[in-house]
């Protein structure tokens, strides 16, 4: 089970490749989800055996419920539906119910995160030499002429989602670590130490030279929130730094930038601010607007949107949302849309629950990771992302936290009897 678990963290990160291979039709990282999914269901089924036990909470529940919704919707609109969209709607939230169950201790926890971290090397090495030789570029922007890099993801969207998510996962070990006195904390570690240090700035590097704006911004929202919460020096300190930088770089900031900074100064029109993501919201929603009742609580069918090649799995003419909230609508209905709420505030009452840094650590991963979903297709859409924050964040429902609260009351009854 151990070895099942410790596979599938080391190359989930690995198999953002995009080497190009096709195994029975499907490109290497669905064939690797399919194979993942093997993997957590066996790791889920021994663990169950064995210890005949099932962690169980309200937020399976509704998770539960979004993925029963998504397959009823894509057999109600079999026509119209995608089964590979479905289970990219559907198994990142499956891993964390497999995740919660199987992990029962923070040490374990730690181990397979420093695996992941681990996996995640390769990729970023590898980018990082690519986009230093001008090689691994996706495409150089026309009005601005910037150079947007891909190293060796399938596009810069990927390489910076991955680039973030892995500079926040680096954090969550450090403080995770820092919260158990049994777990020797990572400043004395020197070797993983400087591992970390340098693999941090080769990420930073290829997230900026993806330059994609939500991974950017999602990474401005982690470290504030956390700094705001933990050490205001530090925050004051990284923003006098960043207003000194800002000023020195300010012709690089607005190349980045330039479509959201000419929309605000009214030097162009407010639907093209990021990439007219309001016109492509508001087209959506007067689609949406145009479904019959039904329509509107089921959506249009899972995956049931224009590709690049403008087709469409049902014919329609719902676009990309670039809001993966929206998204959920379009596709899965008002109620879909509802449970997966319902789903994101159970998981932030769970977060809440938490103590010390561990609580505002993990509550800073999750409103960036919401902030992300909301301005762009992230965590949701790109199913890889999904799957590996799920993963992570199952830490919230660790029985760790039961197994103290358990010990204080026992140890409040005893002090009583005394």
């Amino acid at each position: 089970m151990t070895f099942l678990l410790s596979l599938f963290f080391f190359l989930r990160p690995i198999m953002f490749i995009d080497i190009g291979w096709l195994i029975f039709g499907l490109n290497i990282t669905e064939f690797f989800a399919v194979f993942a999914t093997f993997i957590l269901i066996g790791a889920f089924v021994l663990r169950v055996v064995i210890s005949k036990k099932l962690n169980i909470s309200v937020v399976d529940f509704f998770i539960m419920f979004f993925i029963i919704w998504c397959f009823f919707i894509f057999v109600l609109y079999i026509d119209k539906s995608n089964i590979k969209d479905v289970a990219k709607f559907t198994i990142p939230f499956f891993t964390y119910i497999v995740m919660k169950n199987v992990i029962t201790q923070r040490k374990q926890y730690t181990r397979l995160v420093l695996l992941m971290i681990y996996g995640f090397f390769i990729p970023v090495c590898a980018s990082a030499v690519l986009i230093s030789q001008g090689l691994g570029l996706d495409k150089v922007l026309y009005w601005t002429g910037l150079h947007r890099y891909q190293g060796v993801y399938v596009n810069p969207h990927n390489l910076g989602h991955c680039m973030a998510f892995l500079l926040m996962l680096m954090v969550i070990y450090t403080i995770v670590c820092s919260m158990d006195p049994t777990i020797k904390p990572l400043r004395q570690r020197k070797a993983l130490f400087l591992f970390f240090i340098i693999l941090g700035t080769l990420a930073l590097y290829c997230l900026y030279k993806s330059y994609v704006r939500t991974s950017l911004l999602g990474m401005f929202i982690f470290v504030y929130y956390y700094l705001f919460k933990k050490n205001k020096r530090l925050l004051i300190v990284l923003t006098g730094i960043l207003g000194i930088l800002g000023m020195v770089f300010a012709a690089i900031l607005y190349t980045i930038f330039f479509d959201m900074v000419d929309s605000a100064k009214g030097r162009d029109k407010a639907e093209n601010f990021g990439s007219g993501r309001p016109y492509i919201w508001k087209h959506n929603l007067n689609e949406f607007s145009k479904l019959p009742l039904d329509g509107m609580l089921a959506g249009v069918g899972v995956g049931n949107r224009k590709t690049h090649d403008s087709k469409s799995v049902g014919g329609g003419d719902v676009w990309n949302s670039h809001n993966d909230f929206l998204e959920v609508m379009m596709q899965t209905g008002i109620i879909g849309l509802l449970i997966y709420l319902g789903m994101q505030i159970c998981i932030f009452r769970k977060i809440r629950q938490l103590e010390g840094k561990e609580k505002y650590v993990f509550l800073a991963l999750f409103l960036t990771v919401n902030f992300m979903n909301f301005v762009s297709n992230s965590y949701i859409t790109r199913f890889g992302l999904g799957q590996i924050y799920y993963a992570v964040l199952a830490y919230i429902e660790l029985p760790i936290y039961n197994y103290k609260k358990d010990s204080d009351k026992s140890e409040a009854r005893e002090f009583n009897e005394y």
